[in-house]
């Protein structure tokens, strides 16, 4: 039994379970993927970030992503873990805090998601 645990624990730190691909449906009704989280635009446009990453929708509209995972802080500002697959949560006083430190979110971290095969 304690080999078995010992499996699924060490499992989970190869394989983290949030770098799975996501895969969304966009304005044409397509199903549509990418490698990390996928958000859709103001215009129903789908972009992702890469494997591990986060995306979120900016106070404008606009999709921007992180290496990990992301949060909007108290001024709907995007920031992003630095770390792959890292996270990121929004504490008492609306200020973003991240596992590996925090990074402002980027739109030229997004890729545009690909139709499904």
């Amino acid at each position: 039994m304690k080999n078995f645990i010992a499996v699924i624990i060490f499992s989970t730190f190869l394989f983290p379970i949030n770098a799975i691909a996501e895969c969304v449906t966009n304005s044409k009704g397509q199903v549509v993927c990418g490698g990390g989280q996928c958000k859709k635009d103001q215009y129903g446009e789908v972009y992702c970030a890469e494997s591990g990453g986060g995306a979120l929708l900016n106070s404008k509209g606009k999709v921007e992503c992180g290496v990990g995972r992301c949060a909007l802080d108290s001024k709907k500002n995007v920031w992003c873990s630095k770390q792959i697959n890292g996270g990121a949560a929004i504490d008492s006083y609306g200020k973003v805090k991240c596992i590996g430190g925090c990074a402002p979110g980027s739109a030229s971290l997004c890729q545009k998601a690909e139709v499904a095969k």
